[in-house]
C-alpha cells in the first residue's frame, strides 16, 4: 500500500486510524440507546415487537448488496461483495435454509409463532427507515470511487448488525439456553460479523467487515478526501438505524 494522495506514510496511517476513532465514538453512541440500555428489562412482547421490526430491515439486505455492486468499480471489492450476497443463500439446491429462513427458525424458538411472523406489518417508521436505507445505498452507488458503497455495506450490513445482534443477546442467551436449541441466526451474526478496526483489516480476514475493511482502509490510504465521505457516510447510517430504534422508547 502506498501513501497515496495525502502525504507521507505518518499522514496516511493517521487517516485510518481517525476513520476507526470517529467509528468508534458512533458505536459508542449506539449502544448508549436507551432500548439496548433497558433490553433486559423489556417485557417479552415488547422484545418480539422490535425483533419483527427489525427482521423487515434484515430483508433489505440482498437489495442493498445488491445495488452496492452496481455502484462499485474495483474487482476485488466487487466479487468480494457478490461472495457475501451468495452466502445469504447457501445452497443452489435449495436443501440448506437461507439466512431469513434462519432469521425466523430463531424466532420461533424465541416463543413467537408463525402467524404472528407473518402477520406482522412494517410500522410507519419501520417504513421510512426503509425508504432513507435505500435512499443511502442508492446515493452511495452514484457516488464516485468506491468508498461511499464499501463504507455503507461494512457499517450497514456487518458492524453495527453485530453491535445490534451482540445487544439482543444479552437479553436472548437465556432463552436458547432454556429451549435446548442453538441460534442459527442471531448469535452466528454477532460473532462472524463482528468489527475489526480498519488499521487492522485483512483481505485474509475470516469477518466480512475485515475484508471489506481491507478494502476500504486501501482507499482511504490513497485519497486525503476519502475520510470525509467515509464519516459523512457513517453519520447519516448511524442516524437512519438510531431513528429506527427511537420508535420503541
Amino acid at each position: 500500500m502506498g501513501d497515496g494522495a495525502g502525504g507521507d506514510g505518518s499522514e496516511v496511517r493517521r487517516r485510518v486510524v481517525s476513520a476507526d476513532d470517529a467509528e468508534g465514538a458512533l458505536l459508542s453512541q449506539f449502544t448508549a440507546h436507551r432500548l439496548f440500555v433497558g433490553i433486559e428489562q423489556l417485557d417479552e412482547s415488547a422484545f418480539i415487537e422490535v425483533l419483527l421490526q427489525r427482521r423487515f430491515l434484515s430483508l433489505l439486505f440482498p437489495v442493498v448488496y445488491d445495488i452496492g455492486i452496481d455502484g462499485l468499480a474495483g474487482e476485488t471489492a466487487t466479487r468480494l461483495v457478490r461472495e457475501i450476497l451468495r452466502e445469504e443463500y447457501p445452497d443452489a439446491s435449495g436443501a440448506t435454509p437461507s439466512h431469513r429462513e434462519d432469521l425466523v427458525s430463531d424466532l420461533l424458538a424465541l416463543g413467537t409463532t408463525r402467524e404472528r411472523i407473518a402477520g406482522a406489518r412494517p410500522t410507519a417508521v419501520t417504513s421510512a427507515v426503509i425508504e432513507e436505507t435505500l435512499a443511502l445505498i442508492l446515493d452511495a452507488a452514484a457516488a464516485p470511487g468506491d468508498v461511499a458503497v464499501l463504507t455503507l455495506l461494512r457499517f450497514w450490513g456487518e458492524v453495527l448488525v453485530s453491535v445490534e445482534y451482540g445487544e439482543f443477546w444479552r437479553r436472548m442467551a437465556g432463552a436458547f439456553a432454556g429451549a435446548g436449541v442453538p441460534s442459527r441466526f442471531y448469535h452466528p451474526h454477532h460473532h462472524h460479523d463482528g468489527r475489526e478496526p480498519l488499521a487492522a483489516a485483512s483481505h485474509a480476514s475470516a469477518t466480512h467487515s475485515g475484508r471489506l475493511g481491507a478494502c476500504l482502509a486501501q482507499l482511504l490510504e490513497g485519497d486525503a478526501g476519502a475520510l470525509e465521505q467515509f464519516g459523512g457516510v457513517e453519520r447519516a447510517v448511524l442516524a437512519v438505524r438510531m431513528r429506527f430504534y427511537d420508535q420503541f422508547v
